[in-house]
Protein backbone atom coordinates (compact mmCIF):
# COMPACT_ATOMS: atom_id res chain seq x y z
CA UNK A 1 0.00 0.00 0.00
CA UNK A 2 1.21 3.49 -0.90
CA UNK A 3 -0.03 5.80 1.85
CA UNK A 4 0.08 9.58 1.88
CA UNK A 5 -0.65 11.11 5.27
CA UNK A 6 -1.23 14.78 6.07
CA UNK A 7 1.03 15.82 3.20
CA UNK A 8 1.61 19.54 2.71
CA UNK A 9 3.73 21.14 0.00
CA UNK A 10 4.71 24.80 0.00
CA UNK A 11 6.68 25.94 -3.03
CA UNK A 12 7.89 29.44 -3.85
CA UNK A 13 5.71 30.79 -1.06
CA UNK A 14 2.55 29.09 -2.38
CA UNK A 15 0.78 26.28 -0.56
CA UNK A 16 0.06 23.77 -3.32
CA UNK A 17 -1.20 20.94 -1.11
CA UNK A 18 -2.48 21.15 2.45
CA UNK A 19 -2.79 18.09 4.72
CA UNK A 20 -3.56 15.70 1.87
CA UNK A 21 -4.17 12.05 2.71
CA UNK A 22 -4.91 9.17 0.34
CA UNK A 23 -3.79 5.64 -0.42
CA UNK A 24 -3.27 3.46 -3.47
CA UNK A 25 -3.10 -0.31 -3.27
CA UNK A 26 -1.05 -2.73 -5.31
CA UNK A 27 -2.93 -3.72 -8.43
CA UNK A 28 -5.02 -0.54 -8.30
CA UNK A 29 -5.22 2.21 -10.90
CA UNK A 30 -6.20 5.60 -9.47
CA UNK A 31 -6.73 8.74 -11.48
CA UNK A 32 -6.11 12.30 -10.30
CA UNK A 33 -7.73 15.10 -12.29
CA UNK A 34 -7.12 18.80 -11.61
CA UNK A 35 -6.52 21.96 -13.68
CA UNK A 36 -3.12 22.99 -14.99
CA UNK A 37 -1.06 24.71 -12.31
CA UNK A 38 -2.81 22.89 -9.48
CA UNK A 39 0.36 21.11 -8.42
CA UNK A 40 -0.13 17.57 -9.72
CA UNK A 41 3.39 17.33 -11.11
CA UNK A 42 4.87 18.61 -7.84
CA UNK A 43 2.84 16.01 -5.94
CA UNK A 44 4.22 13.33 -8.25
CA UNK A 45 7.77 14.56 -7.66
CA UNK A 46 7.28 14.27 -3.90
CA UNK A 47 5.77 10.78 -4.13
CA UNK A 48 8.73 9.63 -6.23
CA UNK A 49 11.24 11.25 -3.83
CA UNK A 50 12.45 13.79 -6.39
CA UNK A 51 11.77 16.53 -3.85
CA UNK A 52 10.79 16.80 -0.20
CA UNK A 53 7.37 17.66 1.17
CA UNK A 54 6.98 20.52 3.64
CA UNK A 55 5.30 18.16 6.09
CA UNK A 56 3.54 14.82 6.22
CA UNK A 57 4.68 11.37 5.13
CA UNK A 58 4.74 8.96 2.19
CA UNK A 59 5.11 5.27 2.97
CA UNK A 60 5.09 2.03 0.98
CA UNK A 61 4.15 -1.09 2.89
CA UNK A 62 4.16 0.96 6.08
CA UNK A 63 7.80 2.00 5.64
CA UNK A 64 9.07 5.50 4.78
CA UNK A 65 10.70 5.79 1.37
CA UNK A 66 14.48 5.98 1.39
CA UNK A 67 16.47 8.32 -0.79
CA UNK A 68 19.09 5.58 -1.18
CA UNK A 69 18.84 2.89 -3.84
CA UNK A 70 16.04 2.32 -6.32
CA UNK A 71 12.76 4.02 -5.42
CA UNK A 72 9.75 1.67 -5.73
CA UNK A 73 7.65 4.70 -6.76
CA UNK A 74 8.58 5.86 -10.24
CA UNK A 75 7.37 9.04 -11.96
CA UNK A 76 7.15 9.60 -15.71
CA UNK A 77 6.51 13.35 -16.01
CA UNK A 78 4.62 15.27 -18.65
CA UNK A 79 7.93 16.40 -20.15
CA UNK A 80 10.04 13.22 -20.11
CA UNK A 81 12.84 14.87 -22.10
CA UNK A 82 13.86 16.59 -18.86
CA UNK A 83 14.67 13.22 -17.28
CA UNK A 84 17.27 12.14 -19.85
CA UNK A 85 20.95 13.05 -19.88
CA UNK A 86 21.34 15.07 -23.10
CA UNK A 87 24.89 13.78 -23.62
CA UNK A 88 24.05 10.08 -23.49
CA UNK A 89 21.96 7.89 -25.75
CA UNK A 90 18.48 7.00 -24.55
CA UNK A 91 19.55 3.35 -24.54
CA UNK A 92 22.32 4.11 -22.05
CA UNK A 93 19.84 5.93 -19.81
CA UNK A 94 17.37 3.04 -20.11
CA UNK A 95 19.99 0.45 -19.19
CA UNK A 96 20.90 2.41 -16.07
CA UNK A 97 17.60 1.06 -14.71
CA UNK A 98 17.18 -2.28 -16.49
CA UNK A 99 17.65 -3.98 -19.85
CA UNK A 100 14.29 -4.84 -21.44
CA UNK A 101 14.38 -7.43 -24.22
CA UNK A 102 13.08 -7.10 -27.79
CA UNK A 103 9.51 -8.23 -26.95
CA UNK A 104 9.34 -5.48 -24.33
CA UNK A 105 10.43 -2.88 -26.86
CA UNK A 106 7.73 -4.11 -29.23
CA UNK A 107 5.06 -4.05 -26.53
CA UNK A 108 5.82 -0.40 -25.78
CA UNK A 109 6.13 0.52 -29.47
CA UNK A 110 9.79 1.50 -29.03
CA UNK A 111 11.94 1.31 -32.16
CA UNK A 112 15.35 -0.21 -31.18
CA UNK A 113 17.05 2.41 -33.37
CA UNK A 114 15.84 5.13 -31.01
CA UNK A 115 18.06 3.71 -28.27
CA UNK A 116 21.18 4.64 -30.25
CA UNK A 117 20.19 8.32 -30.35
CA UNK A 118 20.43 11.19 -27.91
CA UNK A 119 17.22 12.74 -26.50
CA UNK A 120 17.33 15.80 -28.78
CA UNK A 121 17.19 13.50 -31.81
CA UNK A 122 13.81 12.07 -30.83
CA UNK A 123 10.27 13.42 -30.57
CA UNK A 124 8.44 13.94 -27.30
CA UNK A 125 6.21 10.95 -28.00
CA UNK A 126 9.19 8.70 -28.68
CA UNK A 127 10.89 9.82 -25.47
CA UNK A 128 7.66 9.27 -23.50
CA UNK A 129 7.58 5.62 -24.54
CA UNK A 130 11.21 5.07 -23.60
CA UNK A 131 10.66 6.83 -20.25
CA UNK A 132 7.65 4.63 -19.53
CA UNK A 133 9.62 1.52 -20.41
CA UNK A 134 12.46 2.64 -18.12
CA UNK A 135 9.99 3.17 -15.25
CA UNK A 136 8.58 -0.34 -15.71
CA UNK A 137 11.75 -1.74 -14.16
CA UNK A 138 10.77 -5.00 -12.37
CA UNK A 139 11.62 -3.33 -9.04
CA UNK A 140 8.92 -0.68 -9.51
CA UNK A 141 5.84 -1.19 -7.33
CA UNK A 142 4.01 2.07 -8.09
CA UNK A 143 4.09 4.06 -11.31
CA UNK A 144 2.95 7.68 -11.63
CA UNK A 145 1.99 8.59 -15.19
CA UNK A 146 1.69 12.37 -15.63
CA UNK A 147 -0.04 13.08 -18.97
CA UNK A 148 2.43 10.61 -20.49
CA UNK A 149 0.41 9.61 -23.55
CA UNK A 150 -0.87 13.07 -24.48
CA UNK A 151 1.74 13.35 -27.27
CA UNK A 152 0.92 9.97 -28.84
CA UNK A 153 -1.50 9.23 -31.65
CA UNK A 154 -4.67 7.32 -30.64
CA UNK A 155 -3.43 3.94 -31.91
CA UNK A 156 -0.17 4.10 -29.92
CA UNK A 157 -2.01 5.51 -26.90
CA UNK A 158 -4.29 2.48 -26.88
CA UNK A 159 -1.34 0.10 -27.15
CA UNK A 160 0.58 1.76 -24.32
CA UNK A 161 -2.41 1.82 -21.98
CA UNK A 162 -3.15 -1.81 -22.77
CA UNK A 163 0.39 -2.72 -21.68
CA UNK A 164 0.21 -0.60 -18.52
CA UNK A 165 -3.09 -2.16 -17.46
CA UNK A 166 -1.73 -5.63 -18.18
CA UNK A 167 1.15 -4.87 -15.81
CA UNK A 168 -1.27 -3.59 -13.16
CA UNK A 169 -2.96 -6.98 -13.26
CA UNK A 170 0.04 -9.27 -13.94
CA UNK A 171 2.43 -7.96 -11.30
CA UNK A 172 0.00 -6.00 -9.12
CA UNK A 173 1.55 -2.72 -10.13
CA UNK A 174 0.02 0.32 -8.46
CA UNK A 175 -0.73 2.98 -11.09
CA UNK A 176 -1.50 6.66 -10.47
CA UNK A 177 -2.61 8.59 -13.55
CA UNK A 178 -2.55 12.40 -13.74
CA UNK A 179 -4.60 13.59 -16.71
CA UNK A 180 -6.93 16.33 -17.91
CA UNK A 181 -8.61 13.72 -20.10
CA UNK A 182 -11.55 12.59 -17.96
CA UNK A 183 -12.70 10.12 -20.62
CA UNK A 184 -9.30 8.41 -20.41
CA UNK A 185 -9.40 8.35 -16.60
CA UNK A 186 -12.89 6.86 -16.60
CA UNK A 187 -11.73 4.18 -19.01
CA UNK A 188 -8.52 3.05 -17.31
CA UNK A 189 -8.93 3.90 -13.61
CA UNK A 190 -10.91 2.13 -10.92
CA UNK A 191 -11.32 5.43 -9.04
CA UNK A 192 -10.78 9.12 -9.79
CA UNK A 193 -9.87 11.82 -7.30
CA UNK A 194 -10.62 15.43 -8.22
CA UNK A 195 -9.02 17.54 -5.48
CA UNK A 196 -10.52 20.93 -4.75
CA UNK A 197 -8.81 24.05 -3.49
CA UNK A 198 -10.62 26.53 -1.27
CA UNK A 199 -10.85 30.05 -2.60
Amino acid sequence: MLEVRELSIVQDGHRLWDSVSFQVGLGECQGISAPSGFGKTTLGRVLAQWQTATSGSVTVGGKPLSKKGYCPVQLVPQHPELTFNPYRTTGESLRDAWSPDAPWLERMAVNPAWLTRRPDELSGGELARIALLRALDPRTRYLIADEVTAQLDPHIQAQVWRVLLEEVKRRELGLIVFSHNKALLEKVCSSIWMPQRDG
